[in-house]
């Protein structure tokens, strides 16, 4: 477990360093998947989408102000179980634990993970880590607190099997969070 944080907190510096790098490139790999998906439309996406869509709209209405555009294939409903203080090779941050549900192409999928937050310069949170659903997985995001005292961020989300994507969530005051992932085929 140690050897995974001192791997966090390498990847969080590194992260930190070339965040402009990280922006431009999750704007390009949005760029990418926004014009594959209109340039080759996929049936099965379609379907996702349409199932995904009816099964979550009655779940909140908040959860249309997150987007990245069209299809969006997977909506995930989390809730924070723990929040601690940890340090992770001399870096102060936070250790959240989270439970959540999701419906991708009419099946249900029940996630839980870890994640570990630490704050940067101008008000950024840097998050990295992972979680049980899809064969698990591995995400890292940048975000800002809002007005709101909403903490939303984008990131991406990757596992062993090839299954990568993009991420954008919002997680509220209580701990609630409403995750979007737009996965690459």
């Amino acid at each position: 477990m140690y050897t995974k944080h001192i791997k966090s907190i390498t990847l969080i510096n590194h992260v930190r360093k070339h965040t402009p790098t990280l922006i431009l490139a999750i704007l390009a790999f949005g760029s990418i998947l926004a014009s594959s998906t209109i340039i080759f439309p996929h049936q099965n996406i379609q379907k996702a989408l349409a199932a995904n869509m009816a099964s979550t709209s009655a779940q909140s209405t908040n959860s249309s102000s997150i987007t990245l555009g069209s299809p969006q294939i997977y909506t995930e409903y989390d809730k924070t179980t723990s929040f601690k203080p940890a340090i992770v090779n001399g870096t102060h941050g936070i250790e959240i634990s989270f439970v959540g549900h999701g419906i991708l192409n009419g099946s249900n999928i029940t996630d839980n993970g870890k994640a570990f937050t630490t704050n940067g310069t101008g008000g950024v949170i840097y998050t990295i880590g992972h979680a049980n659903a899809f064969n698990a997985f591995t995400f890292q995001g940048i975000g800002h607190y809002g007005a709101d005292g909403k903490l939303r961020d984008i990131g991406t989300i990757f596992n062993t099997r090839g299954l990568v994507g993009i991420y954008k969530d919002e997680i509220d005051k209580n701990g609630n969070a409403i995750t979007k992932i737009w996965f690459w085929k």
